[in-house]
């Protein structure tokens, strides 16, 4: 597979090796540290290194069929409204991640 090669991709199936590939978005590490699997069923794609990148490997994705709103993760800049506050902590609606307004509902806890 080469970049901009795109094919259906069901999960669990290989995409590739660690050596040859990074695991992107829709993708997992396999615990033997070697193989890459897919973790949905979607589009496989394969994106070259930025060009000011060191890292010289491809990176392997699986783009879902359906659209999807976005979703948080750790580490990434949410946009919360705070619906409960007690001493110890405050419960929030999550409204945005990074940019992106989120389609279905999360909640958070801030401590």
């Amino acid at each position: 597979m080469s970049a901009g090669e795109e094919n259906i991709a069901t999960p669990g199936e290989i995409l590739g090796d660690s050596s040859q590939f990074i695991a992107g978005k829709g993708t997992y590490l396999a615990p033997n540290g070697r193989n890459i699997h897919a973790s949905l069923t979607g589009q496989r794609r394969v994106v070259p290194p930025p060009v000011d990148s060191a890292e010289k490997r491809l990176t392997v994705e699986v783009v879902g069929h359906k659209t999807r709103g976005a979703v948080p993760e750790p580490g990434v800049v949410v946009i919360t409204r705070v619906t409960r506050v007690m001493a110890r902590m405050a419960s929030a609606d999550i409204m945005c991640v990074e940019s992106k307004a989120v389609k279905e509902k999360f909640t958070g806890i801030i401590r």
